[in-house]
């Protein structure tokens, strides 16, 4: 999964690509007829499903004012996790939010007991193979990014406990984007201003790796910038086949970009688009013959690990998270500022839209992060709905796809 913050806008910002800081609704204006995308061809507009699945699942009280959830993995039918913080106040930011951990057993969700944790801040990442392999990625709040701590614990289907973790100092500026478990192996990816940062847990240690030669390659890319990549999210399907999804800038190329991991080095992936200032956030797949990637403006391809498809009808706006079903359909996320988020997914060639279901009380919500659980039809997705308060405060959800009645927002069939 990927890390969507403020501090990642900074970085990508120093490339010459914008995001928006995910934690309030985001604006994502209804497909138009008359406006093109990149290839000048006018942009498709996404159907509107009939109302089934999609509905929202009952949480544990969580400590105010603010509560989000940011990413969420699913093992199988009765073992998921979701991560975030809760006692969170916009007014005192450096000092306040608690991270948080709920998990799911099969008939609700609840707190993750977690270790004796002092100090304040949030998880932003969680991902698991099993449910004795667990891992979630955070960071302390600071009043800036140098007094950030990066934070890493594992579960081992029995307790949680903090992994040291060699760029966890706070002097780093590091920012921690991706994270991925297969096998028994960690992989936590990210930047450091215009160095990637790639670190694998080979079951004993931390070993870094070093970025394609392209990323480290002196040189001149556009408007006299030095060559760069950065690395947002990062899917492994064995210790040797990882891919990673960002983009990059050199000379004769600048946009986004996938990396592969072979077991033996990195090397970067082009999808066929070139002079664009995009990237992309999230990637997904049940196999490296079967990836998507998204990102920012609607942009989303499809490939078999050598060629891509760009799909030129994807819902617009920024699309912090992509998960694949059992069957390998991809669902996205897209939010918008009203009446709030929804979860799309490919099919007979056309992107079908379902609005996600939110709290009576709600005047919004944003989703983060969202999860499929291998060889069952259960999905997951997580973020938070803006309540009509002044200031404006937030509250946790988990929306859910799968057996079960469903609520009057829509779904698929």
């Amino acid at each position: 999964m990927r890390k969507v913050a403020a501090t990642l806008a900074a970085v990508l910002l120093v490339t010459g690509c914008a995001v928006e800081r995910a934690g309030t609704s985001t604006s994502i204006p209804p497909a138009d007829p008359s406006v093109t995308d990149a290839s000048g061809s006018p942009e498709a507009g996404v159907a509107t499903a009939p109302a089934a699945a999609w509905r929202l699942a009952t949480l544990p009280d969580l400590a105010g004012p603010t509560s989000v959830l940011w990413d969420v993995v699913s093992v199988d039918a009765t073992h998921a996790w979701a991560v975030g913080s809760e006692a969170y106040s916009p007014e005192r930011p450096d000092d306040t939010g608690t991270p948080l951990i709920l998990q799911w057993d099969g008939t609700r969700w609840a707190r993750a007991a977690l270790p004796t944790i002092g100090w304040h801040g949030r998880f932003d990442l969680v991902a698991a193979d099993s449910p004795s392999n667990v891992w979630a990625v955070g960071s302390s709040a600071a009043a800036v990014p140098q007094d950030q701590v990066t934070h890493v614990l594992r579960y081992d289907g029995t307790a949680w406990r903090e992994v040291p973790f060699p760029r966890g100092d706070g002097r780093s500026e590091a920012l921690i984007t991706g994270l991925a478990v297969v096998e028994g192996h960690a992989w936590v990816v990210g930047n450091h201003m215009s160095e990637v940062i790639i670190e694998q847990w080979d079951g004993r240690s931390w070993r870094p790796h070093q970025s394609p030669a392209e990323c480290r390659t002196g040189g001149t890319s556009f408007g006299g910038m030095p060559n760069f990549c950065t690395f947002t999210a990062i899917k492994a399907f064995r210790p040797d086949d990882v891919w990673a999804a960002g983009n990059g800038a050199w000379n004769g190329f600048k946009g986004p970009l996938l990396f592969h991991w072979n077991g033996s080095g990195w090397r970067t992936v082009q999808v066929g688009i070139n002079e664009q200032e995009s990237y992309f956030a999230a990637l997904t797949g049940r196999s490296s013959g079967e990836l998507w990637a998204v990102g920012d403006g609607g942009l989303a391809v499809r490939g078999d690990g050598s060629s891509f498809e760009v799909l030129r009808d994807a819902p617009g706006g920024a699309l912090p998270d992509v998960a694949t079903d059992p069957t390998g359909q991809p669902w996205l996320i897209e939010n918008a500022p009203a009446p709030g988020a929804a979860l799309a997914t490919h099919g007979a060639g056309a992107w079908v839209d379902a609005p996600a279901p939110q709290p009576p009380d709600a005047v919004g919500m944003s989703l983060h992060g969202i999860t499929g659980t291998p060889g069952s039809p259960r999905m997951y997705a997580v973020g938070a709905a803006d309540l009509p308060t002044n200031p404006r405060y937030l509250r946790a959800v988990v929306v859910e796809y799968g057996d079960g009645p469903p609520t009057e927002s829509a779904g698929l069939p």
